[in-house]
C-alpha cells in the first residue's frame, strides 16, 4: 500500500487497488489468499464487537474506517474490503490557498449586491436589514478574497456546511477551517471516527458515536453536548437522524458550527439536508417547506468541493433574512 493512499479496496483475491491523488492503481499481492483475508476480516469484526454480516462497517485499530462486503452482497468467490485513510497532516488555509485550492470558484448565491446595494441594506427597517459584518463578508466574496472571507466566516460564527462527494477534500478542508477558531474557545466534536484533531485547542471534548448494540448514537452525543457548555459544536458529517437536532443546537446559542455532507453541488445541499431531516422520526411530522425554512435561516455558508478544490460558494444573507419576513 502506498503511503499516500486514501482508499484501499480488496475487491478480488491476490490483488488490491489503491486510490491516491493520481487515481486508481492495482497491486498484485499473491499473499492475499482467501484464508488470509477471511482471518483478517474475522479479527477486525471481533475487534469492533459486531456480528458478522454480508456488509459490515468497521473501524480499524489505527482509526481508519472500513467497509466489508461478502457474499451474498457480492458475487461468490469475491469479497470487498475498503479502507479509508485520511491524511494526518493539518494544512493551514494559507497552504491550501498557495496550492490553488481557492483559485477558481463560482458564486452561486441568489443575491450578489454591489457595494452600494449592500450598504443600502444596513438601514432598511425590516427583517432584511444587514449587519455591518455581513456587508463586510459580501464585499470579501465579491472581491474574490476568498481566504479572508473564510477566516472571517469562522470568526463571525457563521454556520458552515462543506459539501462534496467522497474523497473531494471535505474533511481536510474542515480541519483547516477549524484551526481559525480562537484557541480559547471550548469545542466539542462529534464523529464516528476520530479525524478532527484540534491540536491548538486545549479546551476540547471529542465524542464518538456508532451503530449497533452498546454504541452511542449521534443524537445522544448532541444531547450530551448541550450540557457541556460548548462554544461550538462540530459534527463531522451530517448523514442521518441527527440532522434536525443539529439544526436545533445552532439555534439555541451554539452558532459557528462546521459540518460536512454529501451533495452534488452547493444549492442541492439544502435539498440533501432537508431529505435527511424528513426521513427522521421528528422530520416525518414536519412539512418540507418548514424544514427548508429552518435550513435557509440557519445555514449561512455552503462550500462545495470537487477534486480537493473549492468550486462553488453560497453566502446570501439577503435571501436568508427574506425568509424571516
Amino acid at each position: 500500500m502506498r503511503r499516500r493512499s486514501r482508499n484501499c479496496p480488496f475487491a478480488a483475491l491476490e490483488r488490491f487497488w489503491t486510490k491516491t491523488f493520481e487515481g486508481w492503481q492495482v497491486h498484485e499481492v499473491p499473499e492475499l489468499t482467501e484464508p488470509f483475508l477471511q482471518a483478517l476480516i474475522t479479527a477486525i469484526i471481533v475487534y469492533n464487537g459486531v456480528a458478522p454480516k454480508s456488509v459490515n462497517y468497521v473501524v480499524l485499530p489505527g482509526g481508519q474506517r472500513g467497509t466489508i462486503a461478502q457474499a451474498p452482497a457480492v458475487i461468490d468467490g469475491t469479497l470487498s474490503f475498503l479502507i479509508r485513510k485520511h491524511s494526518l497532516v493539518v494544512k493551514t488555509l494559507e497552504e491550501l490557498d498557495a496550492e490553488g485550492a481557492f483559485d477558481t470558484f463560482t458564486d452561486v448565491s441568489f443575491n450578489k449586491p454591489s457595494a452600494e446595494e449592500a450598504n443600502h441594506y444596513l438601514t432598511v427597517q425590516d427583517f432584511t436589514r444587514l449587519e455591518p459584518f455581513e456587508v463586510e463578508l459580501l464585499k470579501l466574496k465579491r472581491d474574490g478574497t476568498i481566504r479572508e472571507f473564510l477566516e472571517k466566516c469562522v470568526l463571525y460564527k457563521r454556520n458552515i456546511i462543506i459539501a462534496g462527494k467522497t474523497g473531494s477534500g471535505k474533511t481536510t478542508f474542515a480541519r483547516s477551517l477549524i484551526e481559525k477558531v480562537p484557541p480559547e474557545e471550548r469545542i466539542i466534536t462529534i464523529e464516528d471516527v476520530h479525524e478532527l484533531f484540534l491540536p491548538n485547542h486545549p479546551n476540547r471534548v471529542h465524542m464518538l458515536y456508532g451503530y449497533g448494540a452498546g454504541r452511542v448514537s449521534a443524537d445522544e452525543c448532541l444531547a450530551a453536548c448541550m450540557r457541556q457548555s460548548p462554544d461550538r459544536i462540530f459534527l463531522a458529517e451530517l448523514r442521518g437522524n441527527e440532522a434536525w437536532e443539529y439544526l436545533n443546537s445552532l439555534n439555541t446559542g451554539h452558532p459557528g458550527s462546521i459540518t460536512t455532507t454529501h451533495a452534488n453541488n452547493a444549492l442541492q445541499t439544502f435539498e440533501r439536508c432537508a431529505t435527511l431531516i424528513k426521513k427522521s422520526d421528528v422530520g416525518r411530522q414536519l412539512e418540507m417547506e418548514m424544514i427548508k425554512l429552518v435550513l435557509y435561516t440557519t445555514i449561512d455558508v455552503v462550500l462545495f468541493f470537487k477534486d480537493r478544490k473549492l468550486v462553488e460558494v453560497f453566502y446570501d444573507p439577503i435571501f436568508s433574512k427574506s425568509k424571516m419576513a
